[in-house]
């Protein structure tokens, strides 16, 4: 009883390596399959060497693929995502960021810059307008957004920082802890590789070619300004039944200056690795197959000895 027992227990013992058999079986008769076809027919040590190379030469390319267009399907790094570097409370002349406190807010204010309510409404020829005016005057920081690609990561990042609850407003009982304890109000961003200036074929292609031959990477930083919202606007005031309000800046607070910095990430250098590598095994074993054919030439060039007398 005992030893039947035994038997069923080994054969319903799944170690759950399902996936990691099916992957050596597949690579097992795929190449397998290969090799022996051409052990077959070359001989063990040649087939193999050939099997090899076109195996690595395989690799070289795929690496090559994936390394000009980095996917899921290839080993990919991490990707590029905006560090914090400092929050700052009130003057950005304060900060330990000796570039922030070329970013003077009040003077863009004087010049034109809108409310970010305002802003945010702006039709694409008012917003570059606006960007005309404020970059100006807050060269060389440049102003950004809503609708730019880099205000939406920015604000995914501010919103995990500051939703630690490690950060007040202006009394120490107003703690954010969510989005909605305080408003996005003005972002800018400066440094990095150099902006198209327009939206025509011919930008696009000088601008592409410029930052393809920019080897190294300009420090790139960004300010994302946020004001701490009214309690009588937060989620918690709500009343029950009701939508929540929306957020409204608080005027007696401190502006809260979140200071990030770009992180380029490192997402093609595994692949860069991989290719190296792939590359030079691939360059290796052709070395060698070149080796093998030229003495083999030799051999078959060399006179053929003439039988001994006897």
């Amino acid at each position: 009883m005992i030893a039947l027992t035994q038997l069923i227990a080994g054969i319903a013992w799944d170690p759950q390596i399902r996936g990691v058999l099916i992957v050596v079986v597949g690579v097992a008769v795929l190449m397998g399959s290969a090799y022996l076809l051409l052990g077959t027919n070359l001989g063990n040590r040649l087939g193999f060497l050939i099997a090899l190379t076109g195996l690595f030469g395989w690799m070289t390319i795929m690496g090559l693929f994936w390394w000009i267009q980095p996917s899921a399907t290839g080993p990919a790094g991490v990707g590029p995502v905006w560090d914090v570097v400092e929050v700052n409370y009130g003057d950005l002349t304060q900060s330990n960021l000796p570039k922030a406190h070329e970013l003077d807010v009040p003077a863009a204010l004087d010049a034109g810059l809108p409310a970010p309510d305002a802003l945010n409404v702006a039709t694409a020829a008012e917003l570059e307008e606006i960007k005309a005016t404020v970059d100006e005057v807050s060269d060389p920081w440049r102003l950004l957004a809503e609708s730019d690609k880099e205000f939406g990561e920015a604000k995914s990042v501010v919103d995990t920082e500051l939703a630690n609850g490690t950060y007040v407003g202006l009394n120490a009982s107003d703690v954010i802890d969510t989005p909605d304890d305080y408003v996005a109000t003005y972002t800018f961003d400066t440094g990095g590789k150099d902006k198209r200036s327009g939206d025509g074929w011919w930008d696009r292609v000088t601008n592409r070619v410029d930052q393809t031959l920019q080897i190294t990477h300009p420090p790139h930083y960004l300010v994302l300004q946020v004001c701490p919202s009214t309690p009588e606007t937060r989620a918690e005031a709500a009343e029950p039944g009701q939508p929540p309000p929306s957020p409204t800046c608080d005027p007696s607070a401190e502006t809260i200056s979140v200071i990030m910095e770009r992180d380029i990430g490192n997402r093609r250098l595994p692949v860069a690795l991989f290719t190296f590598f792939s590359g030079t095994i691939f360059g290796l074993l052709c070395y060698m197959l070149h080796v093998r054919d030229r003495r083999l030439s030799q051999h078959l060039a060399a006179p053929v000895p003439l039988p001994a007398k006897v």
